[in-house]
């Protein structure tokens, strides 16, 4: 057993997502930037940690929105993307992270299409990736205290943002060694679903990092009228494929902020070497060794990982 697996919740802990007055959150900066790629300025936003310095660095999260919304969606109370990382940080469950939020709807010019479930409206999602790689992250990199390499570069998203974050991480696994998948839509690789038929950005069989991910999260509610079992699926794929990952099946989620909440809790926690950090404390505070007993955790399907402890 990992660690990830023993620690891995599929609810959310009570007031998790909820902000309290003893403690400090995060600040958003809304900006942009220009983009070559799209030819046009781009709004991204940006999470700082709580006291935020100029003469430290810190690790990037690249969290992507899903379709038909933009940044801001993102940062509404309900997905408690602030509350919650504010909280883990507070209480010492998650790593100092620069919160990336870009729009990730990015068309060529002159290639812009009516919001439709069809492929038209989708190659501007993924066209993403072009954005991302040439423009955004060198933004980021030139305007703020980063670290880099992939071992401090993550990206993960939930719907279509889960979607694209699987693509990107794995077809650039030279960059992200953190790749979230929430409630994944389809077309990573070809199917169909109630709305279109996805050709598929890779076949199944192409669906391997060159670099294998630190981790790789993948959750999916077993209620999900949006998406159905792609996460799974998703999942299975990569079991095939060899590539370790991890499953966590989120029981009566549907596609909405409960389970968009869980995965991105359970990603959070798992980034940048933190997971050692949080079972070492567990494992100090009731006196015992990490002995790998089983967790209490239902509906969980975990794949080994490898998890860097190095956060330097």
């Amino acid at each position: 057993m990992n660690i990830l697996e023993k620690l891995a919740v599929n609810y959310l802990p009570e007031g998790i997502d909820q902000r309290s007055n003893d403690v400090d959150y995060p600040e958003v900066i809304k900006t942009t930037y220009y983009s070559n790629t799209t030819q046009s300025e781009r709004k991204v936003d940006i999470v700082l940690p709580v006291n935020y310095k100029e003469n430290k660095k810190y690790p990037v999260f690249y969290y992507l929105h899903g379709i038909f919304v933009d940044p801001d969606y993102m940062l509404q109370e309900e997905l408690g993307t602030i509350p919650i990382y504010g909280n883990l940080l507070h209480k010492g469950l998650a790593k100092e992270m620069i919160i990336v939020i870009p729009d990730q709807y990015a068309p060529l010019k002159g290639h812009e299409f009516p919001a439709e479930l069809n492929q038209d409206y989708y190659d501007g999602y993924d066209n993403f990736i072009n954005d991302l790689v040439n423009d955004l992250m060198p933004f980021i990199a030139e305007n703020f205290r980063i670290r880099t390499g992939r071992e401090n570069t993550a990206i993960g998203g939930f719907s279509f943002g889960g979607r694209n974050s699987l693509y990107i991480g794995y077809v650039r696994s030279d960059l992200f060694g953190y790749v979230g998948a929430l409630s994944p839509a389809p077309g990573v690789t070809p199917g169909e679903d109630q709305w279109s038929n996805h050709k598929g950005l890779l076949s199944e069989d192409e669906l391997v990092a060159k670099i294998p991910p630190i981790v790789t999260f993948i959750s999916g509610g077993t209620n999900d009228p949006a998406v159905g079992t792609f996460p799974k699926q998703y999942s299975e794929i990569l079991t095939r494929n060899r590539q370790k990952h991890v499953y966590l099946s989120i029981p009566n989620g549907e596609h909405d902020p409960f389970s968009n909440k869980v995965g991105y809790l359970n990603f959070v926690m798992s980034l940048f070497g933190n997971l050692k950090n949080i079972d070492d404390s567990e494992s100090e505070s009731d006196g015992s060794e990490s002995d790998g007993s089983e967790s209490d955790v239902n509906e969980i399907d975990v794949n080994e990982v490898d998890v860097n402890e190095n956060d330097e």
